[in-house]
C-alpha cells in the first residue's frame, strides 16, 4: 500500500477504531493477528505484515474469521511466541491513537503503555509490539519495525520538491539501482505500484503528483470478480490496491465504494491466491518425492534384473550333471561333463566341493527355479512401478494446469479415503519393528480407541496444540525402542491439522495416563507426557497396512 492509501484508509478507519479497546487477539496468517475491537457489533481490525498481504485491514467479524480459517495450527513459531505477548500487554487495551509516519510507509498504532508498529517498506514487511522503549516481540520476515523511523515530512509525496526528486533518484540510477527502487529512495510513500509508473524525472513526479490531488479506491484485477480463478491471483501484482485508476495489459479496474471495502477485497484476493500457491506446492514437493522414489526403485529393479544369472544355462549345467555326473564326488570344485544336448561337446561345470555330482545338480535346479521366480516378480514390480510413475507424472502435469483449489485434490486419495470411510475401525499400520500402529479417523473413533481398544500400558500420541488423530503403539511386552516412538509421532503429526508444518511437537505417554475430558468425544485430560519434535510423514508408502 502506498502512503496516499494508508492515508484515506486510516481516515475511514479512525472514527471506527479511536478509543475502542481491542481483545482477543488471534493469529490470522503465518505472519498476520487479528483483534475484535470493544462496542456491539464492532468489526476486527486486522494487521498484516506478510508478504503481498502487508497492510491494515477492518473487516467484519464474520469475515475476518472466515479469512483465517484455521491459521493458528499453521503459524510458525516467532507467530506464536508473538501472539502470547500481544495476550499478555493488549488484550484490554485502549487505542489511543492510529497514524503515518510522515514520509514513510509506516504505521504506529498507540495504546499508551504499548505500542504496535507496522512498517510496510523495506526489504521485508515486519509488525513489531514495543513496551517503555523496548521491541518484545516482531512478526513477519523483514527486522524489526522498533523504532520506528523518524518523520521526514521534506519526503512526503505532496511537498518533496521536483527537482530534488529527480536529483535523489538520479543519483541512486547512477549507483546501480533499479528504477522502481530508486524512485522508492526518493520518495517511499509512493508504494512499489506507483514507483513502476516514474522513470525518475522531475515531470514524470509533477504529472503523478497532480494526478493525485483527487484520489479514489481502485483495485486493478485479473478481470470482472465473477471470472477469478484461483491461479490468477498467485503473483504478487495480480491485484492491486491504487489510488488512481492506471492502464495495465491483462488488467480489469474496479472501484469499491470505500477503501476500507477496497483493503478487505484485496485481502481476501490475496490470500485466497496465497493459500492456492501454497496447496500447490505441497502437493507438487509430495508428488515429485513420490515419482524420485519410484524412479530409483524403477533403476534397482533394473539392476537387479540384470545381475540375475541365466535360469537356462542353470538347468543346463543341471542336466548334464544328472545324467553324468554320477561318479563326481565331494571334494571337487569343478567337473567336466558331456554335454546332454550335444554329444560332441563337453561342459566344464563349477562344484560346490562339499557336495557330489547328483546335489550340485538339485542344487543347480533349485536356484533355476528361485531366478525364475524372481525374474516374475521383479517384472510383476517393474510394471507396477512403471504404472505408477505415468500416474504420477499424469498427477504432476494436472497439478502443473490446475486453476483453482479444488483442482488440485488427488482423486486416488479421494478415493482411498472413501473406501476407508466405508470400513470401521481405526486406521492400522506395521512399524519397522513389527509393532502395530492404530490411527483414528475422527472425534469418535479417537475416543473409542483411547478409551475402548488401547490398554493402559500401550503408547499414546496426540499433536501438541493442534487438532489431529489419536495414534496408539501396542507394545505388549515393553520392546518400543526410540525409532518407533518417533515413526508414531511422525504418524500422529501427519494426521494433525499441523501437519503442513516443517516440525510438529508431539505428546507422547502411555494410555493410562490419559483421561476423558469434558467438551465432547475425542477431548482428554493428559496428566503426564513427554515430547518429541518430529517432521510429519504420510505412513502410505514406508509402512505395512494392514
Amino acid at each position: 500500500m502506498d502512503a496516499i492509501t494508508l492515508d484515506r484508509l486510516l481516515a475511514e478507519m479512525r472514527p471506527l477504531v479511536r478509543g475502542r479497546h481491542l481483545s482477543r487477539p488471534r493469529i490470522a496468517g503465518a505472519h498476520a493477528v487479528s483483534f475484535e475491537l470493544s462496542g456491539p457489533r464492532a468489526p476486527t481490525l486486522w494487521l498484516d505484515a506478510g508478504r503481498g498481504t502487508a497492510g491494515i485491514y477492518l473487516l467484519p467479524r464474520s469475515r475476518s474469521r472466515r479469512l483465517a480459517g484455521g491459521a493458528e495450527a499453521h503459524a510458525p513459531g516467532r507467530t506464536r511466541q508473538a501472539l502470547l505477548l500481544l495476550r499478555r500487554h493488549l488484550d484490554g487495551a485502549r487505542l489511543a491513537h492510529i497514524g503515518r509516519v510522515p514520509g514513510e510507509r509506516t504505521l504506529i498504532l498507540d495504546m499508551g503503555a504499548a505500542v504496535l508498529v507496522l512498517r510496510l517498506s523495506g526489504p521485508a514487511p515486519a509488525l513489531t509490539l514495543a513496551r517503555e522503549g523496548e521491541g518484545l516481540a516482531t512478526l513477519g520476515d523483514g527486522p524489526p519495525a522498533w523504532p520506528p523511523p523518524p518523520p521526514a515530512s521534506e519526503r512526503e509525496w505532496d511537498t518533496l520538491p521536483p527537482a530534488v526528486f529527480e536529483k535523489a533518484a538520479g543519483a541512486a540510477l547512477a549507483a546501480g539501482r533499479s528504477r522502481p527502487r530508486a524512485v522508492l529512495g526518493a520518495c517511499p510513500g509512493l508504494g512499489p505500484v506507483l514507483a513502476r509508473e516514474l522513470d525518475g524525472s522531475a515531470a514524470s513526479f509533477t504529472a503523478l503528483r497532480a494526478r493525485l490531488q483527487a484520489p479514489f479506491p481502485t483495485l486493478l484485477v485479473p478481470g470482472p470478480p465473477e471470472s477469478w480463478h484461483d491461479a490468477d491471483l498467485v503473483t504478487s501484482d495480480a491485484v492491486s490496491l491504487v489510488p488512481l485508476p492506471l492502464e495495465r495489459e491483462g488488467r480489469t479496474i474496479l472501484h469499491p465504494a470505500s477503501w476500507r471495502e477496497a483493503a478487505a477485497l484485496l485481502l481476501e484476493a490475496r490470500r485466497r491466491g496465497l493459500a492456492f500457491e501454497e496447496r500447490r506446492r505441497q502437493a507438487l514437493e509430495k508428488t515429485r518425492r513420490s515419482l524420485r522414489r519410484l524412479e530409483k526403485l524403477e533403476a534397482n529393479l533394473s539392476h537387479d534384473l540384470a545381475g540375475l544369472a541365466d535360469e537356462h544355462q542353470l538347468r543346463h549345467e543341471a542336466e548334464a550333471l544328472l545324467a553324468f555326473g554320477r561318479e563326481l564326488q565331494a571334494g571337487h570344485t569343478e567337473g567336466v561333463v558331456p554335454d546332454p544336448r550335444d554329444p560332441e561337446a563337453r561342459l566344464r561345470v563349477a562344484l560346490d566341493p562339499r557336495l557330489g555330482g547328483i546335489a550340485n545338480a538339485e542344487r543347480r535346479f533349485e536356484k533355476a527355479r528361485r531366478i525364475e521366480r524372481a525374474r516374475r516378480e521383479i517384472a510383476l514390480r517393474q510394471r507396477e512401478t512403471r504404472s505408477a510413475l505415468t500416474a504420477g507424472r499424469s498427477c504432476e502435469a494436472r497439478l502443473l494446469e490446475a486453476r483453482d483449489i479444488q483442482d488440485l485434490a488427488d482423486p486416488q486419495r479421494d478415493e482411498a479415503k472413501d473406501r476407508e470411510g466405508a470400513k470401521a475401525g481405526p486406521l492400522h499400520y506395521l512399524g519397522r519393528h513389527g509393532l502395530s500402529l492404530l490411527v483414528g479417523r475422527n472425534a469418535k473413533e479417537n475416543h473409542h480407541l483411547t478409551f475402548r481398544v488401547a490398554r493402559p500400558e500401550d503408547l499414546w500420541f496426540h499433536a501438541r496444540d493442534a487438532p489431529g488423530a489419536h495414534v496408539i503403539l501396542r507394545d505388549p511386552e515393553g520392546r518400543a525402542g526410540a525409532e518407533d516412538l518417533r515413526e508414531a509421532a511422525e504418524v500422529a503429526a501427519f494426521f494433525s491439522e499441523a501437519r503442513s508444518a516443517p516440525q510438529v511437537d508431539v505428546h507422547v505417554t502411555r494410555r493410562k495416563h490419559v483421561r476423558p475430558a469434558k467438551g465432547g468425544p475425542g477431548r482428554v485430560f493428559v496428566a503426564h507426557s513427554e515430547t518429541l519434535r518430529v517432521v510429519p510423514r504420510d505412513p502410505e508408502g514406508h509402512l505395512r497396512r494392514r
